[in-house]
C-alpha cells in the first residue's frame, strides 16, 4: 500500500508547516518526505522529520523521484513569499490539495491546487476557491462565493453568498462578510471584523463595521 502513496514535501518548516504535517499524517494517500526551508538549516529535525533541503533543491528532488508533489506551509505574515513559492514551481511540480475528512465540500464547489482545508470547514454550492489558499478551522463559505489565490482565511471566518475575496488577502479570526460583497486584493481584517460594504482599497481593516486603519 505504501508504494502507492504520493510522496509530498512542505515548503516551510515553521509553525504552519507543522500544522499541515499533522493533516498529512491523517491522509490515506500521502506519505510525508520532509521540509524545504531557506532559514532553518538542512538536516534539522522538525516534528521527527528532516529539513531535506533549501527551496533551490526542490526541482532536483522532484526530477530524481524523491518527491511527487508539494504544498506551501508559509503563513499570513509572508503572503508575498507564499505566492512566490507557488508561482516558482507550479508549472513544473504538482501541488497537492489537502482536505481534512471532517470538512463538507459540496460536489459543485471548485478547490484549487495546493489549497489546504483544516477540520470542520463547510464549502457550499458553487464556491470557487483558487490555488494555494489556506482555509483554517471551522470556516464557512456560502454558496457562489470566491476566494482568490494565495489568501489566508483564519479560524471561524464566515463568508455569505455571492461574495468575492481577492488575491493574497488575510481574513482575521471570526471575520464576517455579508452577502454580495467584493473584497479587493491584499486586504487584512482584524479579529471579529464585520464587513458590510465592498472593500475597494488594499489595507488593514478592523471593527464592526470595519474601518481602514492602515
Amino acid at each position: 500500500m505504501k508504494n502507492n502513496l504520493k510522496k509530498i514535501a512542505i515548503i516551510g518548516a515553521g509553525e504552519l508547516g507543522k500544522q499541515i504535517l499533522n493533516l498529512i499524517s491523517q491522509s490515506e494517500i500521502l506519505e510525508f518526505i520532509g521540509f524545504f526551508d531557506d532559514i532553518i538549516p538542512v538536516n534539522t529535525i522538525v516534528e521527527n522529520y528532516l529539513v531535506i533541503g533549501t527551496t533551490n533543491e526542490i526541482e532536483n528532488s522532484f526530477v530524481n523521484g524523491t518527491i511527487d508533489c508539494l504544498v506551501v506551509g508559509i503563513g499570513y505574515k509572508h503572503l508575498d513569499v507564499r505566492k512566490q513559492m507557488f508561482d516558482r514551481y507550479e508549472k513544473r511540480i504538482p501541488f497537492e490539495t489537502i482536505i481534512h475528512r471532517s470538512c463538507y465540500v459540496d460536489p459543485s464547489a471548485k478547490i484549487g491546487r495546493g489549497t489546504v482545508l483544516y477540520p470542520g470547514c463547510v464549502i457550499d454550492k458553487n464556491v470557487n476557491i483558487e490555488n494555494n489558499v489556506l482555509i483554517n478551522l471551522g470556516v464557512i463559505i456560502s454558496h457562489d462565493s470566491k476566494i482568490a489565490s494565495h489568501s489566508f482565511i483564519s479560524p471561524g471566518v464566515t463568508i455569505a453568498g455571492f461574495s468575492s475575496v481577492g488575491l493574497c488577502c488575510n481574513l482575521g479570526i471570526n471575520t464576517t462578510i455579508i452577502d454580495n460583497l467584493n473584497i479587493t486584493k491584499y486586504v487584512t481584517t482584524g479579529g471579529g471584523a464585520v464587513v458590510i460594504r465592498d472593500i475597494l482599497e488594499s489595507g488593514l481593516y478592523v471593527g464592526n463595521p470595519v474601518k481602514r486603519i492602515q
